[in-house]
């Protein structure tokens, strides 16, 4: 856990306690102790949410966005329930950053009033409570992204996103924690601190956007933003039992966003929505697409929604029609998965294969070289962005980045090209490699999406974090859409014990292997995840909707 501090530090951290109204402030006898793991029950113990505000967040967004437009609820109603739970949630496992409840409740007013006038809702989010990870600025709001030399630094202008998301009658509520500088899987930093996984306090919720992770499990958010550049939203989304999309990079306006390794252009970020249920990312991918975002943001490429795309129009098995083909990828050949992990995808693959859906097994394609061309291109400047970012403040470099705080020595910038020469040259191997899968599927046509663990491992304990994210990062490299899908289940001991027949490839899958226990990490949630062809997130999402239902029905069928 981070503990350096200094005065503007603790300043900061007194003035975010006191943003919280009193009347929302958890009574010390009411706190769990150090001892309980699970607070997701301490949401309806603590006597601050009503029956009436616990009806509201654990209502899915696309019925709250039903009632709202018809008038059943108001939006001041929901954006109290939420700031409420929100105002719990940050008191049980410290997961924002700014509580803007004030400004989100006026929003919410004005919202009612022109409701009221016109008859009308204002964009497709009217009135639904949205939160994001504390990269997207907003007028007049401090964004320090979680680095002490970054404090007191106040937005001038709107993030692109931000402003599309207010054009839709999104209520911006609350922004929360993310690891320093963006680049480990544990949210923690010298200026908020760490969060923790409202399953188990004793896990994180990942990172970097594990604060969004931690409030949408909580239901402090039904619907959240945050960032991937090497899994930063999928691994939180994992780890909380979320739907997280990483899309194609720039389908979603980042411009006017803060971030760390700006110029980096051999892997880049990109944002993407977390929620409760598919249709929350589905809403939210609508409405930002239908803002028209490559009129704001240069980088946006001209690609509206495609309704057609996501209902998988031709895919459905109908008279004429092929249904959707599937490959699994099983191990990344490199590092196994820990039990949980495996039972997930076994669970997902009989699901779809009951469901009639055929699914292939997929061959990792040199995993290990490209993972080690991932780091290379994070690492291309030597760390020298980091080390300019932290000094001006003091702050210590966190131990568990990425990158080492010495880094490696700078690359000149031929080298730096050769780096982009050889993921493109990966990258279209990878595209045959793919492509190739149409000799062996019954339809003649190559797999539409690809199911493969989000991760080796489920939330894992604080501080011990194991670094191998190829499952996740290979996609940022390849710049393709994947989406985690919760699976219902979670770590069972009766159900995960120990592989005793476990035998390891190398030395780190030994490593990694020999960390698990069932009892460790017991009520973390199990994930899968799905990738899809490049620009295609509207069909990622109806394949998504494909595996909810074969999940569902899978679990019916046991009942």
């Amino acid at each position: 856990m981070a503990t350096w501090f200094s005065e503007a530090t603790r300043a900061k951290k007194d003035a975010q306690a006191a943003s919280i109204p009193p009347e929302w402030r958890i009574s010390p006898g009411k706190l769990p102790g150090a001892e309980v793991k699970n607070v997701l029950p301490y949401l309806s113990t603590t006597g601050i949410l009503t029956p009436s505000d616990l009806t509201i967040i654990h209502t899915p967004p696309s019925t709250l966005l039903s009632s709202l437009s018809s008038g059943i609820l108001t939006a001041l109603e929901v954006t109290t329930a939420f700031c409420k739970a929100a105002a719990v949630a940050h008191q049980l496992v410290n997961c924002c950053t700014e509580m803007m409840f004030e400004r989100a409740l006026e929003k919410a007013k004005e919202l009612d009033r022109l409701f009221k006038e016109n008859g009308k809702t204002v964009g497709a989010l009217h009135g639904l409570p949205v939160s994001l990870k504390d990269q997207f600025q907003i007028k007049g709001v401090e964004c320090n992204m979680g680095i002490a030399s970054w404090l007191g630094h106040i937005s001038e202008k709107d993030s692109v996103l931000v402003t599309i998301l207010e054009k839709q009658g999104a209520v911006l509520h609350c922004r929360t924690n993310i690891s320093q500088t963006l680049m480990f899987s544990e949210s923690d930093n010298y200026v908020y601190g760490r969060t923790d996984n409202p399953h188990n306090r004793t896990l994180t919720p990942g990172g970097s956007s594990g604060g969004e992770g931690a409030l949408i499990a909580m239901h402090g958010s039904p619907l959240g933003v945050g960032t991937d550049i090497g899994g930063s939203v999928r691994i939180p989304a994992a780890y909380n039992g979320l739907f997280g999309l990483r899309p194609t990079c720039h389908r979603f306006p980042y411009a006017g966003a803060r971030n760390t390794l700006l110029g980096l252009e051999g892997i880049q970020s990109a944002l993407g929505p977390l929620s409760t249920d598919v249709d929350g990312v589905k809403m939210f991918a609508k409405a930002v697409l239908d803002g028209k975002p490559w009129l704001l943001d240069p980088k946006t490429p001209e690609i509206p929604w495609r309704e057609s795309m996501a209902a998988l129009e031709g895919m459905k098995g109908k008279e004429g029609e092929r249904r959707a083909v599937f490959g699994v990828m099983w191990w990344d050949a490199v590092v196994r998965p820990h039990p949980p992990m495996r039972r997930a995808l076994q669970m997902t693959v009989e699901a779809m294969r009951k469901a009639g859906y055929e699914v292939i097994d997929f061959e990792p394609l040199d995993v290990e070289k490209a993972e080690k061309l991932t780091l290379d291109l994070y690492g291309s400047d030597g760390s020298e962005d980091i080390r300019r970012t932290l000094s001006i403040s003091g702050e210590p470099h966190h131990p568990l980045i990425l990158m080492p705080k010495e880094g490696g020595s700078q690359l000149t910038v031929y080298e730096s090209w050769q780096l982009n020469v050889a993921k493109d040259e990966y990258c279209a191997r990878h595209l045959e490699h793919w492509n190739a899968t149409a000799e062996r599927t019954s339809t003649g046509f190559p797999i539409d999406g690809l199911l493969l663990p989000p991760g080796v491992t489920t939330a894992h304990l604080h501080g011990r974090w194991h670094g191998w994210i190829p499952y996740t990062s290979l996609f940022n490299m390849l710049d393709l859409p994947a989406m985690v899908i919760p699976v219902g289940s979670r770590v069972d001991p009766a159900l995960d014990p120990v592989d005793d027949k476990f035998q390891p490839a190398n030395a780190r899958d030994a490593e990694i292997q020999s960390s698990y226990s069932p009892e460790v990490y017991e009520n973390a949630p199990i994930a899968v995840q799905l990738v899809g062809r490049r620009y295609r997130e509207e069909e990622v999402i109806g394949l998504t909707e494909l595996v909810v239902e074969a999940l569902r029905q899978a679990k019916k069928g046991e009942e």
